[in-house]
């Protein structure tokens, strides 16, 4: 899949500092359609918003809707520098069973993990 411009440059904008500090954000549930054309651009926006009234108090978990809830959560480990896991399936087992034996499996172990986690 290949990401327009816009999409490859949004991480890096909007882990930028709001300009301003006493700079206030109005908060709308959609925004006008001559302000943004991307509904993906939509999303990470009203999401950086709403992590900033959350951080300044004007705003409560409560108050946002469970998508919104997850997109500030989402936008919160993107500017954190949590990525997502990109891990497939059968990597994600395999760490997982590593650790369950201590870190250190014997050749028995792999052997068992390789079975385990196709």
């Amino acid at each position: 899949m290949k990401l327009s411009p816009v999409r490859m440059m949004l991480p890096c904008l909007l882990a930028l500092p709001a300009s301003g500090a006493t700079a206030q954000v109005e908060m709308r549930a959609k925004p006008a359609p001559h302000e943004v054309s991307d509904p993906y651009q939509a999303r990470i926006l009203r999401a950086r918003a709403h992590y900033e009234a959350l951080r300044a108090g004007r705003l409560a978990a409560h108050d946002l809707t469970a998508q919104d809830l997850q997109d500030v959560i989402d936008f919160d480990r993107r500017v954190r520098g949590a990525s997502l896991d990109t891990r497939s399936t059968a990597e994600k087992c395999v760490d997982a069973e590593v650790r369950r034996v201590g870190g250190h499996p014997s050749q028995l172990d792999w052997e068992v993990i390789r079975l385990k986690c196709r």
